[in-house]
């Protein structure tokens, strides 16, 4: 393992990283929180604290496959930036990607302190309330970050330009819909869900993109 390119962790982090991500997301919004009363805090608390040993293994594991996904679009990106068409996005997508990377970790370690520590429970909700509040403004980052980094690569042949416009106005659309949701509450629960569905797009975009990483080594 000591020889292992950068270019093949890149790979591995891109395949594996979005499918361990989306299947955590979907466990949690399906599993752990689905009875949970939408735009009730205090109800996402208590059900978090109620699987606690789920709601942690989760979002230790969520943390973890961002971080992966983080490492290989770093690693696209750098690519990008050493010479030829897309320089400019690629670069602008760096920092949005790693504070809404940075966003979401933060978010995910308060909902876990919220399900370990449930009282007071005025307190947990509180906190859950702030996780959530984080998950919105860092979605919106992090999806401009996407958009810029899949727009990039839709300018070079070798990262298949039609899959990478397709994945970049997904983002756009995810960007859109989170803002959405963070302005009108009424709407919340519609836009995190069709802002789920965006992801499968850009899960099956970056194991197209990690399998050709991997295979080029």
């Amino acid at each position: 393992m000591g020889t292992i390119s950068t270019a093949k962790v890149a790979g591995m982090s891109l395949l594996l990283g979005p499918i361990i991500t989306v299947i955590c997301y979907f466990i949690q919004q399906l599993v752990i929180f689905g009875d949970a009363e939408f735009g009730n805090a205090a109800s996402f608390a208590a059900a978090a604290a109620d699987q606690e040993a789920a709601m942690v293994i989760t979002s230790i594991i969520l943390a973890v496959s961002l971080i992966a996904i983080l490492y290989g679009f770093l690693f696209i990106g750098d690519q990008i930036r050493s010479g030829g068409n897309g320089h400019a996005l690629a670069t602008y997508s760096m920092p949005l990607i790693l504070i809404g990377t940075a966003g979401f970790v933060a978010s995910i370690g308060a909902a876990v302190a919220a399900a370990t520590y449930p009282e007071p429970a005025a307190a947990a909700t509180a906190v859950f309330l702030v996780s959530n509040g984080m998950n919105g403004m860092f979605g919106i980052i992090f999806s401009l970050g996407f958009a810029a980094i899949f727009f990039a690569m839709a300018s070079r042949d070798e990262y298949n330009s039609m899959f990478a416009s397709i994945a970049g106005w997904e983002a756009v659309l995810a960007a859109v819909l989170s803002i959405v949701a963070v302005i009108n509450t009424d709407l919340t629960e519609t836009m995190v869900q069709i802002v789920g569905l965006t992801y499968i797009i850009h899960t099956s975009y970056s194991i197209y993109i990690g399998r050709d990483l991997l295979t080029r080594e």
